[in-house]
């Protein structure tokens, strides 16, 4: 079970993409219905990592790939989406959670 919100990291691109709710997930075709790439992930607010590649009747559904982001791993990720924002003082982001991450994350989008 995803735990809301959510991040989608693409495989070939240091932006993140935030993903409010399950409701915002099944609403937008953009999200839901898209051809990922096999190694594009989902992120929840736990760390928990799914794989995107599954598709039924023209929607992905997210599948866990039994892995756990680290919460270490995961302020690189954030970093590297500040640096693609053109955030300054990204080496100053920290945070004690995944959750407090994808509240970071959220909060980049509003500019």
């Amino acid at each position: 079970m995803i735990n809301w919100p959510a991040v989608i990291k693409y495989h070939s691109d240091d932006e993140l993409a935030y993903v409010a709710s399950e409701s915002a997930w099944n609403s937008d075709a953009d999200l839901s219905a898209f051809d990922y790439e096999k190694s594009d992930v989902l992120i929840d607010s736990h760390g928990h990592v799914y794989r995107l590649d599954y598709k039924e009747s023209g929607i992905v559904h997210p599948i866990f790939a039994s892995n756990i982001i680290s919460l270490y791993e995961f302020i690189k990720l954030v970093k590297l989406h500040a640096s693609a924002q053109g955030e300054c003082c990204i080496e100053k982001i920290v945070f004690r959670s995944v959750k407090e991450g994808m509240q970071l994350v959220d909060s980049m989008g509003e500019k």
